[in-house]
């Protein structure tokens, strides 16, 4: 049995003879999409390992701090996922890169940190890229809301789609050479003190996940307070912890349905790009926006996204190390083209850095990054 998801056109995923794990995780890491028929082949393919495969590894590369534990040999290259191989042959990104994996296999993990990247700098090829940004679509318009981690793009999206805005991607953005935007798809992640703003998100959540965000939202205000007063380092991690725990995964199909379910909310899957907002988290209490060189937030976000597929890379290197003769040229020549694609991308564009603290009023950010769209 197979399953093929063509994520719009731009790269294709094939899962062969998956396993109940990987089909749910794969369903779930490319909601809203659903299996559907490849008119040609696929980026990458997900395979269990075949009968006696990997065999046994003649070489291993010990944890060298990462928690990635490898084998090589002839039968190739794997991660060791607590135990389970993992095959990657990097060298064949950019074509076909047939991935097998053990029935032990954290197929979550596996998904995010190998699959999903390499979907990614697929991409590439085709002329895209993938941007580490939500995206919306206020009157027709393509909007990206980039950053680094938790800068919150999540958030400043959802106060655009408040307003009317559609939604169009969450955490990554494909950015095609023409200007246009499309979805990458990805589950979404909801903090509680969200709710206090959008209090109709609840109604996509489950009753324990309600439960765990808004306890863990209290718990972090009460922690965030007692460090204020006092400093302490037992409060600061207490306020991580609860920070963890208000944090809700859902998908974007259960979130928004068919994007009527909530209120007027409406998806689309594409955009002509308008303007591009680069979050940066700001230690003081004001919000400021300012025009920036296109040039400058492609730069930045080609180092974001380097940074976000770590996981990947730091294993590129081990694989180099197995096999020196074997390289990757879509991994190591991706900085300079996810640069070069998105400086041409942005060029004309409407685009600016905005400073602003973090955890910060959506609705207010909104109203102070409207007048710039």
């Amino acid at each position: 049995m197979t399953l093929d998801y063509n994520i719009y056109d731009f790269i294709a995923l094939r899962l062969v003879d998956p396993t109940a794990a990987a089909t749910k995780v794969a369903r779930r890491q490319l909601d809203p999409l659903l299996p559907n028929g490849l008119n040609r082949e696929p980026d990458v393919v997900l395979a269990p390992f075949g009968p006696g495969a990997p065999g046994t590894a003649q070489n291993r590369l010990g944890d060298a701090g990462d928690n990635q534990e490898c084998s090589f040999g002839q039968s190739g290259f794997c991660v060791e996922d607590g135990g389970a191989p993992i095959a990657i042959p990097f060298d064949t990104i950019g074509s076909t890169c047939r991935i097998e994996y053990s029935p032990a296999t954290n197929m979550r993990r596996t998904f995010i940190n190998y699959v999903r990247p390499i979907l990614q700098l697929s991409l590439l090829d085709r002329g895209a890229l993938a941007v580490h940004s939500a995206a919306v679509s206020l009157n027709g318009r393509g909007i990206l809301l980039a950053g680094w981690a938790e800068s919150g793009k999540t958030e400043a999206m959802l106060g655009f789609m408040h307003h009317g805005a559609s939604f169009v991607s969450d955490k990554w953005t494909i950015v095609a050479d023409d200007g246009a935007i499309a979805h990458f798809p990805t589950p979404m992640t909801l903090r509680g003190w969200m709710l206090r703003y959008f209090p109709e998100l609840g109604k996509s959540l489950k009753a324990t996940e309600l439960i765990r965000a808004r306890a863990a939202t209290v718990a972090n205000a009460v922690t965030r307070r007692v460090r204020d007063m006092t400093g302490l380092t037992a409060a600061r991690m207490l306020e991580d912890l609860s920070d963890l725990g208000s944090r809700v995964s859902v998908t974007p199909g259960k979130l928004f349905g068919n994007g009527t379910g909530n209120g007027d909310v409406r998806i689309v899957s594409s955009a002509p790009l308008s303007t591009v907002f680069l979050l940066i988290t700001g230690t003081g209490g004001d919000t400021s926006v300012r025009p920036a060189d296109s040039s400058e937030v492609a730069a930045r976000l080609a180092d974001c996204a380097v940074y976000e597929r770590r996981s990947l890379l730091n294993l590129y290197t081990k694989f180099r190390y197995a096999f020196p003769s074997r390289r990757s040229h879509t991994i190591e020549e991706s900085r300079q083209k996810e640069e070069a694609l998105l400086a041409a991308a942005l060029d004309g564009k409407a685009t600016y850095i905005v400073e602003t603290p973090f955890p910060f009023n959506p609705l207010s950010l909104y109203e102070a990054l409207s007048a710039y769209c």
